[in-house]
Formats: C-alpha cells, structure tokens, sequence
C-alpha cells in the first residue's frame, strides 16, 4: 500500500475558478490532486514529501491562505466565534437570518453550508442556534445592567419587532423578557444570577 494522502484546508477558495486555478498550482508545485472542493484539498502525496513554506507562499500569491494543518476545524470554529461576536458588538442588525449567513460566508471565504456543518460537528448545534443564543445572552445581559425599555433592547440587537425578541427569548429562558427582568426585581440573587462570562455563553436551544 502506498503513503497515506494528505487532506489540507484553504481560504478564499469560494468559486469554481478557484478550484481550476488550485488545480493547476497544485500541479504546477509537483503534487497530485485528487480532490480538490470549495476550501478543502486532498494530494496523494504524504505529508512529509510537501514543501509546505513554498505552498504557503504560493497560495498567498494567488489570494489564497493555508489554514493550520492541526485541526483546521477547531481554528474555523473560533473563527466563527469571533466574527459572531464582534457582529453583535457593532452591527448587530446584521445577523438577521436574511443576512448573516450571507455575510458570514463572505467574511470567512467559505460557503454558509460549509460554516454551518464544521460548527455543528464541533459544538453539537448548529450555527444558526448558536447566534439566536449569543442575541439572547446580549438581551439578558442588557435587562440585567440597564433601564432601557424592552423594546428598545430589540431594536439596539437588530430584532425586527418586541415580539421576535420575546418569543426567542421565551423559548430559551422560559419566560419573556419582560417577565425575567420582574423576577430580577423582586429576587435579584437566586438562579437568575451568573457572572458576566456565563451571561455572554450562548444558550442551547431545545431541540425543535
């Protein structure tokens, strides 16, 4: 049996031009490919035979960017952390479902299918449960550290109404958010208590 393959993981490989043009660098550097997708390439060779500084090199000529050979995955994930949370810092209203996977896809250079299937394989959510949770940890955290009305806590997140907020929120804290800041009120210590890292920790949602 011959040397094992080698599998390594690419950004900004978005199109199918990208995948030609892969092709023949790969080719042009030596190696063999035998499969080349969106952000994903596998040569025959094995790892030690690869001139991985000149490959590096390379792909930054071209627009491209090699991505750590040890799990890439977890790297993307993070990626993907970050992003989320700097979105719902500054433009929040951007991680509407009509918007963020299309934004998230061009910010990252992969496919929103691609995204979602790496973060689900490494969180055990999907990615799109996972923001819908780190929105409703931001409005927790905003019920808890400010007077604002509830409604204005919506708007300032990018929900399109109260009611959106409420129901997302309702079905993550069980109960609406008007109701949770009551219960703030009248019993400021017990269960509804958490430092502000386990505020901004995105909530699982029920499995429905």
């Amino acid at each position: 049996m011959g040397a094992a393959a080698t599998t390594f993981y690419v950004k900004h490989m978005v199109c199918s031009r990208g995948i030609l043009l892969m092709r023949e660098l790969l080719l042009a550097l030596g190696l063999t490919p035998l499969r080349v997708e969106l952000g994903v390439v596998e040569v025959a060779e094995p790892p030690s035979s690869i001139g991985w500084d000149r490959l590096r090199t390379q792909l930054l000529v071209e627009g491209f960017e090699l991505l750590e050979r040890q799990a890439p995955r977890h790297h993307l994930v993070q990626d993907i952390k970050r992003l989320v949370a700097e979105l719902l810092d500054s433009t929040p209203a951007e991680l509407r479902c009509g918007r963020g996977p299309q934004l998230l896809s061009l910010r990252l250079g992969r496919k929103f299918a691609y995204l979602s299937n790496v973060f689900s394989a490494a969180e055990g959510q999907s990615l799109e449960r996972y923001i819908i949770g780190m929105r409703i940890a931001a409005a927790e955290q905003l019920l808890r550290t400010s007077t604002q009305e509830v409604g204005r806590i919506a708007q300032a997140l990018g929900y399109s109404s109260l009611g959106h907020l409420s129901r997302q929120f309702r079905l993550i804290k069980g109960v609406s958010p008007t109701d949770y800041r009551r219960q703030l009120a009248a019993s400021p210590t017990p269960n509804l208590t958490a430092s502000t890292s386990e505020l901004y920790e995105p909530h699982l949602l029920p499995n429905q």
